[in-house]
């Protein structure tokens, strides 16, 4: 189809067309294969979700239909029937891409961040203070409080930053939203406003492509469904009845890893913290962690259940105690936790997790120096490669490439990486914080038999999760957390979901650092409580 082909037939009936082809899309990284040939059309003023294991080419695509990458082959045609080549070709076509990772300019205003660059906030080629600040008010209604559009986006959460992110999409009047993993950082209030926004986006006649790894988003805003599966489309199709099954079915791994029984040992203390105290309000009275239990650690946004892991991962210093088998462990040490023998994966992968322009083999084999991995002063290489990839497929990083810097993974696979190089040591503790964020089926089962295998090896493992299902799949006893401080401790299985979803609920809204945007906290009608916590 040519340009004046697509045009035409649109100008006759716009209602008819797609709002977007693709034909025949191939994107090579090197030798990487992303995208294999895609071919799919998206129907206008609807909803198709895009899903698929982690490293499937969801986000390629997007990027590929964004304009952010050019394809190796193939074409893609807008809206308006034109083909798009690059950046400016689908900003003229009103496609508009929100990134899974917020990328906000932390030094510039909540409405600096939603109106920059848009020509409905511009007096010639100089930002209209007035006329941007409207726009951005307009544009982050229902998303965003009013009374943070002054703030600097770098002060709010994780979870607010993605949702100044969308705000700004939403500014450029877009015909197209594409959405990559929206809900995997918001809280559970964020999750409820992006889904009001989807529905009255596409009410008014916009159309947008979901990708998401939570069945929940498809189900509930998805009128089709495309699965990717090694970078060509597997499925496409409404999203009706039976549809749930055969997308897990497609998504899942043929066999689940095998996971080892394992048994708390009530007579063993693997970590103890007590009069935990300082870090924007943060009162732990106390908290045991036994050899071979999993405490599963439950909060809404604000609550300091990733506070709570970081001080005790050594990340951040707190007044307080921290003991490692009846060992005190200085506070604000990664090093001495480390050394105690607490191995931390962080909630943060981009931050604080991984090397970005280092290979896959060098990220797994951080902080690993054992003599397996030297010969006198002299490392053995062979050696190291060979570990790697045995964790490479162990937990199922795609592509398995061990040489391949770790930056260009998808999201999902940095989780991957990050989890494996954790699990790979000998711990006592290890503390995880949202060990499964992003991660597709197949690979979140992984994860959780890595974390009961170190259970069952008699480590103590202390699981942020915010998914209150999660919790009561891995965990043997769950920790409420509510404005810094637990308000229930006990065995999984004299709780219920919505035993603990009250508990967090408590008196959030009162919290000192809560920074929930959207629906109030309390009232939330299902068992989750998805969330990012702020890091300083």
């Amino acid at each position: 189809m040519t340009d004046v082909q697509a045009s035409a037939t649109a100008a006759a009936d716009p209602s008819q067309t797609p709002a977007l082809v693709v034909r025949g899309l191939v994107k090579r990284y090197e030798a990487t294969l992303a995208l294999g040939g895609v071919d799919v059309e998206i129907r206008r003023g609807a909803v198709t979700a895009v899903v698929g294991a982690n490293g499937s080419g969801k986000t390629t695509l997007l990027k590929v239909v964004s304009g952010l990458v050019s394809a190796t082959e193939g074409t893609v045609h807008g809206p308006d029937g034109r083909a798009v080549h690059r950046l400016a070709d689908a900003q003229r076509a009103g496609i508009a891409l929100v990134p899974q990772e917020p990328t906000v300019a932390g030094h510039l205003t909540v409405w600096q961040n939603v109106a920059l660059g848009r020509p409905r906030a511009s007096r010639g080629p100089f930002l209209d203070a007035r006329r941007a600040r409207a726009l951005a008010a307009e544009a982050s209604a229902g998303l965003l409080p009013a009374d943070v559009l002054d703030r600097p986006a770098g002060s709010l959460s994780k979870s607010a930053r993605q949702l100044v992110q969308l705000a700004g999409a939403v500014a450029r009047d877009p015909a197209v939203l594409l959405l990559d993993e929206p809900t995997a950082v918001l809280d559970e209030d964020g999750v409820v406003a992006l889904h009001a926004l989807v529905r009255a986006f596409v009410d008014a006649g916009g159309t947008v492509v979901l990708v998401s790894h939570r069945l929940r988003d498809v189900l509930d805003l998805a009128d089709d469904v495309v699965v990717l599966r090694n970078g060509t489309v597997g499925h496409a199709g409404p999203v009706e009845a039976g549809t749930e099954a055969q997308i897990v079915a497609l998504l899942s791994a043929e066999e689940r890893p095998r996971r080892r029984p394992h048994r708390p040992d009530p007579a063993r203390v693997a970590l103890e913290a007590t009069g935990i105290r300082g870090w924007r309000g943060l009162e732990v009275d106390s908290l045991v962690v036994h050899r071979g239990e999993i405490v599963g650690i439950a909060g809404q946004s604000g609550s300091g259940r990733s506070r709570l892991a970081s001080v005790l991962a050594g990340a951040y210093p707190a007044a307080g105690r921290i003991t490692v088998e009846g060992r005190y462990v200085a506070t604000g040490s990664i090093a001495a936790a480390r050394s105690a023998g607490i191995t931390y994966i962080p909630e943060d992968r981009q931050a604080t997790a991984i090397l970005a322009n280092q290979s896959v083999t060098a990220n797994l084999l951080l902080g690993r120096d054992g003599p397996e991995l030297r010969r006198g002063p002299f490392r053995r290489r062979a050696a190291e490669r060979a570990d790697a990839v045995a964790l490479i497929e162990r937990f199922e990083v795609r592509p398995p490439e061990p040489d391949r810097p770790a930056g260009l993974l998808s999201g999902g696979n940095q989780q991957k990486l990050v989890v494996g190089r954790a699990l790979s040591r000998t711990q006592v503790v290890v503390v995880a914080d949202e060990p499964t964020q992003g991660v597709d089926a197949s690979a979140r089962g992984a994860i959780h038999a890595a974390l009961l295998d170190a259970a069952a090896d008699g480590a103590g493992v202390v699981a942020v999760c915010s998914e209150f299902e999660e919790l009561f799949e891995i965990s043997d006893r769950i920790v409420v957390l509510c404005d810094g401080r637990v308000v229930l401790d006990r065995p999984r299985h004299e709780l219920t979901p919505a035993e603990v979803l009250a508990a967090s609920l408590g008196s959030i809204h009162h919290s000192p650092d809560a920074d929930v945007p959207g629906a109030a906290a309390v009232g939330v009608p299902v068992p989750s409580a998805r969330a990012t916590e702020d890091q300083p």
